[in-house]
């Protein structure tokens, strides 16, 4: 799947909408909105109704006091309930079929276009509180009013920092009965679900920002330490190439070989205490820490025994059958030792 900037784009911002949605609504639980009511005198003139004298009056949308000022101090944060006047509403008694409460919503807006003179979609409406009026029937009072007349009152204290409008409607000759909400305007939950669509974003963009942050110093460290292996392995390789050029020089191969090599004459001394009178050597072969002795002895088979006793020799063995010539004083034998004599050792 390809993925270009506007797709994650849209997927960041379904994102966004989703998680503030959600809190939007958290955030609204937990506040205690004062209410305020207000009459409607008319379709621009309200009075408040705490406050008899206090006379409010939309200009350019907005609702300003008797002097002439905003009146954002009454209406900031307050659950405001706008009950206007009736010439405002259309009114209709109905009866349905008691099941139809289940679904009384739903009724009421597919009949909107046969009750009123609007549509659905550009009506607002309400209805009183069923009453039972037998036989197994209800009935009812309907407002409605078109959406744009109200929208404009409704915006206009939602600018003035209400924290929600709600528009309701009392019938004329009516005034004992509850007045029927037909709108209402969250502007609280709509002011928070645009913080936290802002917040969100931000949060964002600082993460992504730190992961980029994160990305580099990353990549940074890896080539500083990959730099750092190479230089430590190009070291290692001139080291060992100096070991080696080294150990190839001919003084130091001939020092070495002179520690290493077995001494000749502490070999020979060694082999004139050891050997007895009735054996004598034919051939002397030294190197490589090896001695190989061949010769004649009255008695050859003790002569393995007599080199393992000297701290000379060590792994004596005979290297060839013993073998006896009739014109021989002895038997002839063919003996190698490993030396452990060394260069500036005493035997």
């Amino acid at each position: 799947m390809r993925l270009n900037s506007d797709s994650l784009r849209g997927v960041f911002d379904r994102w966004i909408e989703t998680v503030a949605s959600v809190v939007a609504p958290a955030g609204e639980a937990f506040s205690r909105p004062r209410a305020v009511a207000i009459d409607g005198l008319s379709e621009n003139a309200f009075r408040i109704a705490q406050d008899p004298g206090g006379v409010l009056t939309l200009v350019d949308g907005a609702p300003v006091d008797q002097t002439g000022h905003a009146a954002n101090a009454v209406l900031r944060d307050a659950r405001v309930t706008v009950t206007l006047p009736p010439e405002m509403f259309l009114f209709r008694d109905l009866d349905f079929p008691s099941k139809a409460l289940d679904f009384l919503d739903g009724v009421l807006r597919a009949q909107i276009d046969r009750l009123t003179p609007w549509s659905s979609a550009q009506a607002v409406f309400g209805h009183s509180a069923p009453v039972s009026v037998g036989l197994d029937r209800i009935k009812l009072t309907l407002a409605a009013a078109p959406l744009t007349r109200i929208e404009q009152i409704v915006r206009a204290f939602g600018a003035a920092g209400a924290h929600s409008v709600v528009i309701a409607a009392r019938r004329e000759g009516d005034e004992t009965a509850a007045p029927i909400a037909v709108h209402e305007g969250a502007f609280r939950r709509e002011r928070t679900m645009l913080e936290a669509r802002r917040g969100l974003r931000h949060a964002l963009v600082g993460a992504l920002a730190f992961a980029g942050l994160s990305a580099a110093a990353s990549g940074l460290l890896g080539a500083w330490f990959e730099t750092r292996t190479e230089s430590v392995a190009a070291e290692t390789r001139q080291w060992r190439h100096a070991q080696m050029a080294g150990a190839r020089d001919p003084d130091i191969m001939l020092h070495k070989h002179k520690f290493e090599a077995p001494l000749a004459v502490l070999v020979i001394d060694q082999l004139a205490r050891i050997l007895p009178d009735d054996t004598y050597l034919r051939e002397l072969q030294l190197g490589e820490g090896k001695v190989e002795l061949a010769g004649v002895s009255a008695d050859a088979a003790r002569l393995v025994a007599m080199l393992e006793s000297s701290p000379t020799f060590s792994r004596a063995t005979f290297s060839a059958p013993t073998t006896h010539t009739p014109n021989e004083p002895g038997d002839q034998f063919h003996i190698q030792a490993q030396v452990n004599a060394r260069y500036g050792q005493a035997p």
